[in-house]
């Protein structure tokens, strides 16, 4: 697991936040509810929205800058951005994709506060050990293994926690 403090700078996630707010009535959004039964429990919704090719080439070079992915690789990104509603999280679960290949996986956190009273922790399993990354702003946490992990529930008293979730793969 790789923790990276100030991934990027606080114009593009504001610029995030702001279209999050502007889109949040239109129709660019789905939700958790088509996830696979091992990710929803029994939760509340998470409504989730790709993100352009722009923005999402912008997350690629800062993956290269944080030397997460080298400059010559060509990985296959999927950039969206998730609005968490009180009560959602995720269940322990890892990223393995359906073709067995592994898929790497990172959260860059937005909200300009946080409190870890309201929930939403990123938890994995290590070693036999369960260690846990608050969601503080502009944050990114990198799963580069693989680890099983969740997300502990959002209390009734949470904002919305809105995040970027990456996923990729590399390319032969």
């Amino acid at each position: 697991m790789k923790v990276i403090n100030n991934f990027l700078s606080n114009v593009f996630i504001d610029k995030i936040i702001n279209e999050n707010k502007e889109l949040l009535y239109s129709d660019v959004w789905r939700s958790s509810l088509g996830w696979q039964k091992e990710i929803i429990g029994s939760c509340g919704t998470v409504l989730i929205r790709d993100l352009n090719a722009e923005d999402k080439n912008l997350l690629k070079e800062a993956l290269i800058t944080h030397n997460l992915i080298l400059e010559s690789e060509k990985i296959e990104l999927v950039a969206q951005a998730y609005l968490w509603n009180r009560l959602s999280y995720i269940p322990w679960h890892s990223d393995k994709d359906d073709d067995d290949s592994i898929r790497y996986a990172a959260t860059l956190y937005l909200n300009s506060e946080w409190d870890d009273n309201w929930g939403g922790l990123f938890l994995y399993k290590m070693e036999g050990k369960i260690f846990g990354e608050s969601p503080q702003h502009n944050k990114l946490v990198f799963n580069n293994n693989n680890y099983e992990h969740s997300t502990t529930i959002l209390g009734t008293d949470a904002p919305i926690r809105q995040t970027i979730q990456l996923f990729w793969k590399k390319l032969s």
